[in-house]
């Protein structure tokens, strides 16, 4: 729990965002991919007063100095200071989702710790991403509404407890978008990792691992980038915590691999895809020092291509009698 306790201060803000279809469209790709594509194009026409950057280049700009322990890891590659998420149309099992005209279309912006500055920026490329249009055919979109639910930060420290004799309990961990703990890549060095060990199998321990190292970057990017404390990011810290990640029992599985249509980018002629895992595992033994962080970054992912919605989860306690 001490080592959760230097990050306590790390927050998101979450808004509800509703839409309304001017008419008939189809989303011919895993939404969040959409949603984030159209979002980050009308991103480019948002100029922000104090940088006179835009908010597609704010969203790019890397914030830590090459002091920080964490530079040389994230320097070509970062995660992002939101997440889109919680879309009423998507559809694992066929390619495309309908809307139909004047239905209403919903998803939730979520903006982690320094990011919330620039929330009404977010809202001004929302309207912009309705005026243009959305999906096939390109449709506008009717801006309903935007509210913050809940109505204040969700912070790390919510979900702290005070130290209490642990209890052995059982836990159920529900994979509702594709979670993916590994990254898919061609490997010229054909020499067994841990990962291809264990099969890519999403275990508790691969869970918690994933969590904290996401903790740690959005932490250093969007809470404090300035704090540059070798204890927090040091690979020694991440092994610390992990020592009982591998104790509790695996009592069930039901889980599927499943591929998601992608969006093509730029210059390629196929899309990458979207995979990962959906269903359900249960364990048995002692989570109390893991269940802060687990409980904490549900709603903001983990693992592969979060800022699309994927990688959600929901973990659920039920204590032994």
């Amino acid at each position: 729990m001490k080592k959760l306790e230097n990050f306590c201060q790390t927050y998101y803000r979450r808004f509800y965002i509703q839409l309304i279809a001017n008419e008939n469209v189809t989303l011919d790709a895993w939404t969040g991919a959409i949603i984030r594509n159209n979002l980050l194009y009308a991103a480019e026409q948002i100029k922000i007063q104090k940088t006179n950057l835009s908010l597609r280049e704010q969203i790019d700009t890397f914030p830590l100095e090459k002091v920080h322990p964490l530079y040389k890891e994230l320097k070509d590659g970062f995660p992002k200071g939101y997440v889109l998420t919680d879309f009423s149309h998507f559809n694992m099992d066929e390619p495309t989702v309908s809307i139909r005209k004047d239905e209403v279309f919903s998803f939730s912006l979520i903006l982690i710790g320094r990011f919330y500055e620039y929330r009404f920026y977010f809202f001004e490329a929302i309207r912009v991403m309705c005026e243009r249009g959305i999906g096939k055919p390109l449709t506008p979109f009717r801006l309903l509404e935007i509210t913050e639910n809940p109505a204040s930060a969700v912070t790390l420290s919510d979900f702290m407890q005070q130290e209490t004799k642990e209890e052995q309990s059982e836990i159920t961990i529900s994979f509702h978008t594709p979670v993916i703990l590994y990254r898919l890549k061609e490997k010229k060095n054909t020499q067994l990792s841990y990962q291809d060990k264990g099969n890519r199998f999403p275990s508790l321990y691969q869970l918690v691992r994933t969590a904290f190292s996401r903790l740690q970057k959005i932490y250093a990017l969007y809470i404090n980038p300035t704090d540059y404390s070798p204890s927090l990011f040091e690979e020694t810290a991440l092994d610390t915590f992990l020592e009982k990640a591998g104790l509790p029992l695996l009592q069930s599985a039901n889980i599927q691999h499943i591929s998601l249509q992608n969006t093509k980018k730029k210059g390629m002629k196929n899309e990458m895809p979207l995979s990962g895992y959906l269903g359900e595992q249960k364990y048995t033994g002692y989570f109390q020092q893991y269940l802060p962080l687990l409980k904490f970054m549900e709603e903001l992912g983990v693992g592969n291509e979060t800022v699309y919605g994927m990688g959600r989860y929901e973990v659920e306690e039920e204590k032994r009698k």
